[in-house]
């Protein structure tokens, strides 16, 4: 069995040279490299992009899409009869919630 000598002295980021965190979303996306296709099946989007942004899209359906979709629409339809033109979309997480929040663009 080998010894290994541990040098004294080391700063933090002498330790951690060369290290580098793998995080989970890291991991997962290690396997999918191609492309993009959805599932005939299920209507999932089977992750196997380029970009993280195609891996996340996996968690949409074409269902849950459309749906989103026409409840956009509506709201878009509601700023328009009230006067604007326009409106922007926030996302957020309220626990385990995701939240869509929406107001009107400021005009110029």
């Amino acid at each position: 069995m080998a010894k290994f000598k541990i040098k004294k002295d080391l700063t933090d980021a002498d330790m951690l040279k060369g290290y580098k965190e793998e995080t989970f979303a890291d991991k997962m996306m290690a396997g999918h490299e191609g492309e993009v296709t959805r599932s005939v099946k299920t209507g999932r989007v089977k992750a196997e992009g380029v970009t993280k942004d195609a891996f996340y899209r996996e968690f949409f359906t074409e269902k849950m899409e459309s749906q989103i979709g026409k409840l956009l629409l509506a709201v878009k339809m509601d700023y328009f009869k009230d006067g604007y033109g326009d409106f922007s979309i926030q996302v957020k997480r309220d626990g385990m919630n995701i939240v869509l929040e929406t107001a009107p663009k400021k005009r110029k």
